[in-house]
């Protein structure tokens, strides 16, 4: 399977790169934990450096300067993270398509579903129509108050003060009465998430309340999620700032500022359209079991 992704990419006029796993910086993400280590260079006082969650702010810094269209096969690691569909260390294939808009991307990961696990297209569902369809509620009608009520009576929770934040509770209904239903029989991509939720995608110029951003969906496994890429460094600043201030509540530290990324950002990075597979759970899928320790050498118990 390695080697048919990689056949993919190539035909296509990707070229492989291979990045750090270990760097000063890290994207910041609210739900993402990196690993740190404290690392001391010749010279240096001692400091944190971060195993990567994804080689994205390295593999951007390479589009700016001007690499073309990217892929990279490789580890990565998120802390706190382990269970049937999750080992704190796994295989990610990411990808940047350099002039290519939301559209494109959507097709291409299709394209590349449809020739590793020979499936059907993907069909496409917006997040929201998505949610309606599962839960009945129109998203963006609906207040924070609207889903804690919902959520208990679905009884996902005991009370309605478990959070006070919006998007925790659609995240908990998408995770607990959306994502199961997706892609029973054929692949689904559900698309244009929240805005609250771009992380570093861009908002929809047709819908503001939405991103171009996508996930991709089957047999209710999470497989890839991709963007149509953020590349106004100012945005990406703010929200840098948001989701700190989002960690800091959540009982976890804020992470420093991821510089160089921003910094290229500013010299000017070409539009393009990237995404992330889990290829541990694409193998998982292909050989027909719902473990990720049935495809994986050593988890980290065994590791």
């Amino acid at each position: 399977m390695l080697r048919q992704l990689r056949a993919f990419f190539d035909e296509r006029g990707f070229v492989e790169v291979q990045t750090p796993t270990l760097c000063s910086e890290t994207v910041i993400d609210r739900h993402l934990d990196p690993i740190s280590v404290t690392l001391q260079l010749p010279g240096e006082e001692e400091c944190e450096w971060f195993l990567q969650t994804s080689p994205e702010q390295s593999m951007k810094r390479l589009l700016a300067l001007g690499m073309g269209s990217i892929y990279q096969i490789g580890p990565v690691f998120r802390a706190g993270e382990l269970g049937r569909l999750h080992n704190p260390e796994f295989t990610m294939a990411e990808w940047y398509e350099v002039g290519a808009g939301h559209e494109k991307g959507l097709q291409l990961l299709s394209d590349l579903l449809c020739e590793l696990l020979r499936t059907p297209p993907a069909i496409r569902v917006s997040f929201a129509a998505a949610f309606e369809q599962a839960t009945g509620l129109p998203l963006f009608e609906c207040q924070g108050e609207d889903l804690a009520d919902w959520s208990v009576r679905e009884r996902l929770v005991d009370a309605t003060d478990w959070t006070d934040d919006w998007d925790d509770w659609v995240n908990l209904i998408f995770s607990e009465r959306v994502q199961p239903q997706l892609g029973s029989e054929v692949p689904v991509l559900i698309t244009h998430f929240p805005a609250t939720q771009a992380a570093l995608a861009v908002v929809s110029s047709e819908d503001p309340r939405t991103a171009e951003r996508y996930e991709l969906f089957y047999r209710g496994v999470e497989l890839a999620n991709g963007y149509h890429e953020l590349l106004d460094a100012s945005v990406l600043r703010e929200r840098d700032t948001i989701a700190n201030a989002q960690r800091v509540r959540d009982g976890k530290k804020a992470l420093p500022a991821c510089e160089k990324l921003l910094q290229a950002m500013e010299r000017g990075m070409p539009q393009s359209c990237g995404c992330a597979l889990g290829f541990d759970r694409l193998v998982m899928l292909a050989c027909e079991t719902d473990q990720l320790s049935n495809v994986v050498a050593f988890t980290a118990m065994d590791s």
